[in-house]
């Protein structure tokens, strides 16, 4: 079966992870929290060891490095971001889950041009793509809903200094590929990906060379602006909810 954007697969594969999550959610919530916990520890098992399958998966088949080294936000988020804040419930892990990777991994359903590449959706890679994607969403949701962790703008501001360090380290990895021929898009913080919208970004500024490293200032700043908007605006939403939660 041959994935084509669009079409009633798609559709499915982009409304499933809220139906998934609700049915869990519902049955969770009047849990004992060891049950609640052993079920965040299924969810964060499942997407680690996909991570995993994938990688293994991909190095046999031949990708590039950067794609095997999981440090492109989606992957982070699989192995390390969204495992971390179910696990530990730290405030500003758990913050970045709901605010970046959340909104990262739908995204990653809706614009799924990956799974076209792939001539059949039973596919190991294609599997290991649909899964890690939903169970991001799903483990992001069970997060916000079982456990309700607690912010405020302070624990924003230092979940987003967080990123700013990691934006600026990857524009340094990116380029020590990039150097070596190899075609790296951590965190876009260098390229964007062909056929995205942050090749619009991308034309509009140049490229300087500062200490060896490639740089677009006016593209990196467009980046993080986008990923500013997106953070406030699931920061937003998450004070909304909580407001009426509480009312």
């Amino acid at each position: 079966m041959h994935f084509e954007m669009y079409t009633w697969p798609h559709y499915i594969l982009m409304i499933s992870p809220f139906i998934m999550s609700y049915i869990l959610i519902k049955v969770m919530s009047g849990k004992r929290v060891e049950a609640k916990h052993f079920v965040g520890k299924i969810i964060a098992f499942i997407l680690i060891l996909f991570m995993v399958i994938r990688n293994i998966y991909n190095y046999f088949n031949g990708n590039d490095l950067s794609d095997i080294i999981p440090l492109q936000l989606c992957h982070l988020s699989a192995w390390l971001i969204v495992p971390w804040a179910i696990l530990t419930r730290n405030r500003f892990i758990s913050l970045i889950a709901i605010t970046l990777s959340l909104p990262a991994g739908y995204i990653s359903l809706v614009f799924a041009d990956s799974l076209v590449n792939y001539s059949s959706l039973f596919e190991v890679g294609a599997i290991c793509y649909v899964i890690l994607h939903e169970f991001i969403v799903i483990g992001v949701l069970y997060l916000l809903f079982i456990y309700r962790p607690k912010f405020n703008f302070n624990v924003f501001l230092k979940s987003f200094a967080i990123l700013v360090v990691y934006f600026l380290i990857t524009i340094i990895i990116n380029n020590l590929f990039i150097n070596h021929g190899v075609p790296s898009f951590y965190f876009y913080s260098v390229l964007p990906e062909p056929g995205t919208p942050l090749e619009t970004f991308y034309n509009m500024g140049s490229n300087d060379h500062v200490l060896g490293l490639t740089i677009n200032p006016i593209y990196n700043l467009l980046v993080l602006a986008v990923s500013t908007a997106i953070m406030l605006t699931m920061f937003g939403l998450y004070l909304v909810l909580q407001k009426n939660v509480k009312s």
